[in-house]
């Protein structure tokens, strides 16, 4: 996944030097394998670094990968660019930081001829069915479908302890009294959740192309 090179090692000898050391300055959190590159939230992975540092180690993260890879930090490096705060001590102005955010954008996944060739075998869709059309029942069976569930239609959904139910619109004020709240519940949608569906969601990108 990454290079040995000279950058690689002034990365090592800052993320070294930040874990034998307490600080009481400003500092912002790092993951040192890069979220983006499969890196986890656990405290084995997490770094606090000074502000300047944080910026330098992003930045040298782009001179030690090669690939998709170097493409995902070069976006995260980006987008570190475009970080603004009252305590952070750096000008980003640097000649470097100027040419690393141009190869972002000539990187960019959009412009591949890969992606464009796999968007293009999904806007298809299935071309063996291409010019055939369905039958009146079996329009008639999608359309019932597409309405969705008949029996909560016009109603309410509430939720209370992870638990999520229907209800009709004037009972509505009753359960909130109760302590239920408006909506479904949503509580199952954790970090981890997003990251597993981002996940599968590249996958099926993968098995397209």
């Amino acid at each position: 996944m990454f290079l040995n090179n000279k950058y690689k090692t002034w990365h090592d000898n800052i993320i070294t030097k930040a874990k034998n050391r307490t600080l009481t300055c400003y500092t912002e959190k790092h993951h040192i394998l890069p979220k983006c590159l499969g890196g986890s939230n656990n405290e084995d992975n997490l770094v606090r670094l000074t502000a300047k540092e944080h910026f330098i180690i992003h930045m040298l993260l782009c001179k030690f990968t090669e690939g998709r890879n170097r493409h995902l930090v070069l976006v995260a490096f980006e987008g570190m660019c475009r970080l603004k705060s009252d305590r952070r001590n750096y000008k980003i102005t640097s000649r470097i930081s100027a040419k690393l955010r141009e190869e972002s954008r000539e990187h960019s996944h959009m412009k591949t001829d890969k992606y464009k060739q796999m968007f293009s075998k999904r806007m298809m869709g299935n071309t063996i069915t291409l010019g055939y059309k369905h039958k009146s029942e079996t329009k008639n069976k999608i359309a019932e479908r597409l309405k969705g569930n008949q029996n909560t239609k016009g109603m309410v959904f509430i939720n209370k302890d992870g638990k999520s139910r229907a209800v009709k619109p004037e009972l509505v004020n009753d359960y909130l009294k109760e302590g239920f709240k408006l909506g479904k519940d949503r509580s199952y949608i954790t970090a981890e959740y997003r990251e597993l569906h981002r996940r599968l969601t590249t996958a099926r990108y993968k098995k397209v192309a």
